[in-house]
């Protein structure tokens, strides 16, 4: 049996991809553990779904106290069942817990998504090695940074890149995007604004976005608008928002992929959405709200990298424009947003480096998948099939 944690959506969807790539090595495998209707419906057994929980406008004691039950209801799991192996996905504030609580019951665990450590709060890095047996990494420097803190870490390749984009160039084959109904507008200059998957992050960073595109919108022609919501809950808050702006925008839902294609430029918070964007060869502005307050007495002495957009990152150079953190006037975006909008060159070399800089992130040369990769770390810690049945039946 494999316990499999996952808090948030986006690693409910890795949870469900590695199941099928486990049960390929292990066919009578039973999976157990914490995650959304995308575990669930590759045959994970749910003690909870802790997305739906993240995703209600809670405050961070009513999350405290969820969690604190939910690792109660884990430890119980592991002491009646003992699973092969824990893999906690993502989310470290909670599954770094998760995964000390499991080694100490003496369980093996196997991390997926290296908590970004490298960027800030390195003095974790004992507790993860301490706690982990296996950690599984989507970005290519992150293999050697960990092991230096004598991690054992392994490279996997990034999820988001097992799946080509409709638009890769070359001969590459191509996935078709559903294409959007009702259709948007094919004319003028065309923006997308990502402003993150996650309540707080759409409150602290759409109404900059909105300022942005209005001080924009009046030094350009024609110009379209689309917000691309993660769901209809966030459609909903976005709504909320745009009632405060005179503005022609479009909400759709679902649809990330294909409102990044149809963008001629794309205003991004900060995260995984920057490679989302990048693997369409799109330029991109990106941006992170975070009060003065916040930032200036202790983030600006936590953060340890020279950028801070993870395409910018990954480049080591400043490929696209990041407004990191943000605050204070829009014009700066609102500058780099004319200018990228009124120039096809410039969007157009700006969308070739950073294709360039993500080409690396997808299968390597044997078109294994970050999944398959992951669930091959696993079979590591856990051994044969048969090993594995001799264990559970102990």
């Amino acid at each position: 049996m494999f316990f499999l944690s996952a808090a948030e959506h986006s690693g409910d969807a890795l949870g469900a991809a590695v199941i099928p790539a486990l049960r390929s090595r292990f066919p009578d495998a039973q999976f157990v553990g914490v995650g959304g209707e995308a575990m669930a419906r590759a045959g994970c057994r749910l003690l909870a779904n802790p997305t739906v929980h993240s995703a209600m406008l809670l405050g961070a004691a009513s999350q405290a106290f969820y969690w604190y039950r939910l690792l109660g209801k884990i430890k119980a799991e592991f002491s009646a069942n003992r699973p092969a192996v824990v893999m906690p996905i993502d989310s470290p504030a909670i599954h770094l817990k998760l995964a000390k609580m499991a080694k100490q019951a003496g369980l093996p665990v196997c991390y997926y998504v290296a908590p970004q450590l490298w960027a800030w709060g390195a003095w974790r890095m004992k507790k993860l090695a301490d706690a982990c047996d296996t950690v599984c990494c989507v970005l290519p420097f992150e293999e050697e940074y960990f092991r230096r803190f004598s991690v054992h870490a392994v490279y996997v390749g990034h999820p988001m890149f097992d799946v080509p984009a409709d638009d890769l160039g070359g001969d590459a084959p191509a996935a078709p995007l559903a294409p959007i109904e009702p259709p948007l507008p094919t004319s003028g200059a065309k923006m997308a604004l990502l402003p993150g998957s996650r309540s707080a992050e759409i409150d602290g960073n759409l109404p900059v976005m909105l300022r942005v595109i209005t001080e924009a919108n009046g030094r350009l022609g024609k110009c379209s608008f689309v917000i691309a919501a993660a769901s209809e809950a966030r459609a909903w808050q976005i709504r909320r928002h745009l009632r405060h702006f005179n503005l022609p925008v479009d909400i759709r839902v679902g649809m990330t992929d294909a409102v990044i294609q149809w963008a001629d430029v794309v205003l991004v918070v900060s995260g995984t959405a920057t490679l989302q964007v990048a693997k369409h060869g799109k330029a991109m502005i990106v941006m992170y709200y975070l009060a003065p307050w916040k930032w200036l007495p202790v983030g600006q002495f936590l953060v340890k990298t020279r950028y801070r957009a993870l395409v910018n990152i990954l480049a080591g150079r400043r490929v696209a424009p990041e407004y990191i953190p943000f605050y204070g006037s829009p014009a700066p975006l609102a500058r780099d947003a004319v200018a990228l909008l009124s120039q096809p060159q410039l969007r157009e070399d700006m969308g070739a480096q950073l294709r360039e800089v993500v080409s690396a992130l997808g299968p390597g040369p044997d078109g294994r998948s970050a999944a398959a990769r992951v669930a091959a770390e696993v079979a590591k810690l856990v051994g044969t099939p048969d090993e594995l049945a001799d264990n559970e039946t102990e």
